[in-house]
């Protein structure tokens, strides 16, 4: 996402992030990751209940789906931290426009499962949305 800052700023949109842990931590990785996006903290993960996101089943650490969706973007040089908070719970991608509607969702099916940012971007420019 942050490569594509400056497509989201041209759209006019703001990207904001939602994360488990503390504020001194979500700092810590923004910095870490270099993101230029702001995060929200949600240690008691309130958004993530309210927007419906699924947890994993405890089995589905043992994926080796997932294990080769990780090294796979460990290789493309996307490296990972130690997990802060919830490690079942499931990502998801929203857009929401300035009435407060949801044009666009994405429920991760599993941790690595990210939408593509031409995906996102294109419904912001008014694209279909799913």
């Amino acid at each position: 996402m942050r490569q594509h800052k400056d497509r989201f700023e041209d759209i006019g949109a703001r990207v904001l992030l939602v994360g488990m842990g503390s504020t001194e931590e979500a700092e810590e990785f923004r910095k870490r990751f270099d993101l230029p996006f702001s995060i929200v903290c949600d240690p008691d993960r309130k958004l993530y209940k309210q927007f419906t996101l699924q947890r994993m089943k405890p089995w589905d650490l043992l994926s080796p789906a997932l294990a080769l969706r990780g090294i796979s973007a460990m290789a493309q040089g996307h490296l990972m931290g130690i997990p802060s908070g919830d490690v079942r719970q499931l990502p998801g991608v929203f857009v929401i426009d300035k009435a407060g509607m949801i044009r666009y969702s994405h429920y991760a099916r599993d941790a690595a499962d990210h939408p593509e940012p031409d995906e996102i971007l294109e419904v912001l420019a008014g694209g279909d949305a799913d």
